[in-house]
């Protein structure tokens, strides 16, 4: 016992010993970094006002990076909203949509952006389409109601320029070249659409950016709106709208204003693909957006942009960020772990195994607790009353579970819409939680109220989601999220902990509590 007590503590002082010269050389190797880069970090703040949510849908562009713009860290705040990431079928773009929670008064939305600016390409960026589906050459040639390229204007410059041209690239050079030099940029004054730019020849920003995708739109060449931000010093920015075109299997793109043809300076930021609201809305009455774009100090949580190879792997912060944030969750899942054993080993709180808070609390982590709650017990209660009516029919334990879960399937399903129907679900996947769970805190729970009564079960049942609620807590706070991310060797300091937890054998609070009255018995005969 004592020579176990001794090799335990030895492996807590390596483990933590390791894990703090780890935490060093990776902060120093950061430092080193950032003094040498001399890379500028950007933010990009999104901040929306919504007076009054009800009815309210919410659409809004992440910026995406580039070989130059890293994206390397987002963060989102939605007081009285709900917020679910999505990826777009014809873009293949994240965006973020946003609606109202129940009876929310008043809404508040705002995104950080963090990026990271180089005139050298040292990032990697997820591979660009070889090659566009039928549905997205027909999404990238269709007619809209600001770019009808059925237009006579359309249709009379296009035949000009087309005269001249050698071939489609040559005309897409033209095209670009007479939107360039021959249509007035009138800033605010002119014409915003495609039609009405091309018949008086002079336009907004966006005007002229349309009219160029609605001519090489009408010879056939599939072209998109791209509005982002130029990372740069200004007191009120402006959201910068160019054109993609898709020539040779790739997008290219052409700024009909700045005259930028087949490539964009290094610190422009795209954001929306296929159009120029960076946040589009459903109603478009008392909403209020503001944007800001300014300078800020990098950080040691900024991964090195020189390092290379192998050594690239321990450093997860070169993740894009919808990535991180997912890894960031899983690594979190062992300190939800660590609370999960201090309650069982020092407090005495029963549950159902060791992961099940863990893994309750991880699906509410993404989850509104209100709606998510009301699926989580109405399940609950269908699938406890389908257990004990299961008993008298003496099934195997499999297709118990098969049935069981078969009803939950179904009652979370039925759950979810009647949430929906009423208004009171934000999106469908707020209140999905794992069906195996739930199928197995179901049967787990029959099998105790069989055994010790349901006094009994209804006592674990209750410590379960105590204990889940704190791994919720846990699971959610962002500081310790983004710690893991960056120094993910702290691990080792948890399974320290656990080692130290797992040789505990002394007393746990609730048994001091249950007996107390023996205590006080012999400390009544001692006197």
């Amino acid at each position: 016992m004592v020579r176990e007590q001794k090799l335990i503590l030895l492996l807590v002082a390596v483990l933590t010993a390791l894990a703090a010269l780890c935490m060093v050389l990776r902060t120093r190797s950061f430092q080193t970094a950032h003094l040498g880069s001399g890379e500028p970090v950007w933010r990009v703040t999104y901040d929306v006002d919504v007076p009054e949510p009800k009815g309210v849908r919410l659409y809004v562009a992440v910026p995406n990076s580039t070989p130059h713009c890293r994206v390397f860290r987002e963060s989102f705040s939605h007081h009285g909203l709900w917020m679910d990431m999505v990826k777009g079928k014809s873009t293949r773009a994240r965006e973020v949509v946003v609606v109202p929670l129940a009876a929310a008064e008043r809404g508040r939305f705002s995104a950080n952006f963090d990026v990271q600016v180089s005139k050298d390409k040292q990032w990697k960026v997820p591979a660009a389409n070889v090659s566009l589906t039928s549905e997205e050459l027909s999404h990238y040639l269709r007619e809209e109601s600001s770019i009808r390229f059925s237009a006579p204007a359309v249709s009379t410059v296009l035949a000009r320029l087309t005269t001249a041209a050698q071939s489609k690239t040559d005309l897409l050079e033209r095209i670009f070249d007479y939107c360039l030099d021959d249509i007035i940029d009138s800033r605010a004054e002119g014409p915003a659409n495609a039609a009405g730019v091309l018949e008086q020849r002079r336009g907004t920003r966006l005007g002229k950016a349309r009219a160029m995708i609605a001519l090489g739109r009408a010879a056939k060449i599939p072209a998109r709106l791209v509005s982002g931000f130029a990372l740069e010093a200004q007191a009120v920015p402006q959201v910068h709208v160019w054109v993609e075109v898709w020539v040779k299997k790739s997008w290219r793109a052409y700024d009909p204003v700045n005259g930028y043809r087949g490539a964009l300076p290094p610190h422009i930021l795209p954001v929306r693909y296929d159009g120029s609201q960076i946040v589009r809305n459903s109603i478009n009455e008392g909403i209020r957006t503001q944007f800001s774009v300014r300078r800020v100090v990098p950080d040691l949580m900024v991964s090195s942009s020189a390092a290379r190879g192998w050594l690239t792997v321990g450093d997860l912060t070169r993740l894009v960020p919808g990535m991180q944030g997912t890894i960031g969750l899983v690594l979190l899942l062992p300190v939800a772990a660590l609370v999960t054993t201090l309650f069982r080993s020092l407090i005495g709180v029963r549950t159902y195994g060791t992961f099940a808070p863990s893994l309750i609390a991880m699906s509410f982590v993404q989850a509104d607790w209100r709606t998510g709650a009301v699926v989580f017990f109405v399940v609950l209660g269908i699938g406890v009353l389908a257990r004990l009516l299961l008993n008298r029919l003496k099934l195997l334990m499999v297709a118990r579970l098969g049935v069981i879960l078969t009803l939950t399937v179904a009652s979370m399903a039925v759950a979810v819409s009647v949430l929906d129907y009423l208004g009171l679900a934000p999106t469908a996947s707020a209140a999905l939680l794992p069906m195996v769970i739930l199928t197995m805190l179901v049967e787990r729970f029959n099998i105790t109220a069989e055994e010790d009564g349901y006094r009994e079960a209804g006592a674990v049942f209750s410590g379960t989601l105590l204990v889940a609620a704190c791994c919720l807590l846990v699971l959610r706070m962002e500081p310790l999220r983004r710690l893991v991310l960056v120094y993910p060797e702290t691990l080792l300091i948890v399974v320290a902990a656990l080692l130290l937890l797992g040789r505990y054998s002394g007393y746990r609070v609730t048994e001091l509590w249950r007996f107390r009255d023996l205590a006080v018995t012999r400390a009544e005969e001692r006197a």
